[in-house]
């Protein structure tokens, strides 16, 4: 699995504690054309609070040298989105949408409801979305940007041997590592949910052909799409082999105008409106709605999972389980089997928690992740241990390849600042 978020608890943190050192809508800084807000950068110094453990309530200190950490990040992303636009670099908006979808979940999570997020934020949790997007969006950009131009960097056995001469007695311990597997159920929605919104959706569907609402200003009011709804749900032209297949065969089925029955795809129920159409070029505009998971079926997918343990454990394949009810889009390769990890570098915390007790060829008990619910198997645990040239020369390699690349990128990156209008007030 990808990912990306870390779970801590966080006491109720005061606004003022943050807005009072920094002008919420102010300007941090200009690259190019682009306008980064002080909003903005006060989003993302709240993640780096959660990511590094910090508690900003409690430990404001940390505050000035988080915000300029994370200033200097947006600034860095913004000149690489520049440059990705001369190179034609571009992320998948379902990816992107994906990912703040996951983000803001996590946000509610941390503050305890949408309301408190909307607070600490003190904007509406339409613009964070969008002040999201257009971040996670560039993150992807520089992510494809770092593959596509150092990815070939490499080094020789004698780099490896030079490093490892010279840094030997201060290069650290392979940590403690665990080779885990899961079977990871989504949530479905009831077909009484499922039903409620796509009715829901009908209506607004009426009332845009009613010309009691335009499709613009419903999308505006009613989607749930982040990086469309501001948009009237437009996206502008996009080449055939862009969008999901359910959603993409609906769209290139419409007429000029015309708009489309509910379509259901994996992000929800959609209404889409074709506007115009070039070649295998279409633009369109949509309106989402995501079906939303209630509690019965929060219980029903926990059953489902302690069901399959027992059989599990009652002597059926765990591989054959996972191939059959896993959700894991990795899982016709993989079968369930994730890897081997240092314990503290597992990115999704409730797996660290619950490996941390977990005995070698035990299965867990069910539990929620913000993927879903996972049951996870303990396959191996390897104890730490000091890395040495002749048994780690990977692990040596790959240090020495990645400092060089850093090295690289960091090299890079300067000459872009000279080559783009940067401003920081």
């Amino acid at each position: 699995m990808k990912k990306t978020i870390k779970i801590f608890t966080i006491i109720t943190i005061l606004t003022s504690i943050v807005f009072s050192q920094q002008l919420v809508d102010g300007i941090a800084a200009i690259v190019g054309e682009k306008v980064i807000l002080s909003s903005e950068v006060q989003q993302l110094t709240f993640e780096l609070a959660q990511n590094q453990g910090i508690n900003l309530a409690t430990d404001q200190s940390q505050y000035e040298n988080l915000y300029n950490k994370s200033l200097r990040e947006l600034i860095n992303m913004d000149i690489i989105q520049l440059q990705a636009e001369i190179d034609s670099v571009y992320a998948k908006e379902r990816d992107v949408n994906t990912t703040v979808d996951n983000q803001i979940e996590q946000y509610v999570i941390q503050l305890g409801s949408k309301e408190k997020v909307e607070s600490y934020f003190n904007m509406p949790l339409k613009k964070i979305k969008e002040n999201l997007y257009e971040r996670v969006e560039s993150s992807m950009i520089v992510q494809k940007m770092q593959a596509n131009k150092f990815q070939d960097i490499s080094v020789t056995r004698p780099e490896v041997i030079q490093y490892y001469n010279e840094h030997k007695d201060s290069i650290p311990q392979i940590p403690e590592r665990v080779d885990i597997s899961h079977i990871l159920i989504i949530p479905k929605p009831s077909k009484s949910h499922n039903t409620e919104t796509r009715n829901k959706l009908l209506q607004i569907k009426e009332d845009i052909l009613n010309d009691i609402i335009s499709f613009t200003d419903a999308a505006k009011e009613y989607s749930q799409d982040p990086g469309s709804a501001n948009q009237g749900g437009n996206f502008g032209f996009i080449p055939k082999g862009t969008f999901v297949k359910e959603f993409e065969r609906a769209a290139f089925s419409l007429k000029e105008g015309e708009i489309s029955d509910v379509v259901e795809t994996e992000f929800g129920l959609h209404i889409i409106k074709l506007i115009e159409k070039r070649g295998k070029n279409i633009n369109v505009s949509h309106i989402l709605l995501k079906v939303e998971v209630g509690k019965e079926d929060n219980k029903n997918t926990i059953n489902m999972l302690s069901t399959i343990k027992d059989s599990i454990i009652n002597g059926d394949d765990f591989d054959k389980f996972a191939l059959k009810y896993s959700d894991d889009t990795d899982v016709k390769d993989n079968k369930g089997h994730l890897g081997e990890f240092p314990i503290n570098t597992l990115q999704i915390e409730s797996f660290q928690d619950i490996v941390k007790d977990l005995s070698e060829g035990k299965i867990s008990k069910p539990f929620q992740s913000e993927f879903g619910y996972h049951i996870l198997k303990l396959n191996s645990r390897k104890p730490a241990e000091n890395i040495k040239l002749d048994t780690h020369y990977n692990v040596l390699e790959n240090m020495v390849t990645n400092q060089k690349r850093q090295i690289a990128w960091n090299e890079w990156l300067n000459d872009l600042y000279s080559k783009f209008y940067v401003d920081i007030k």
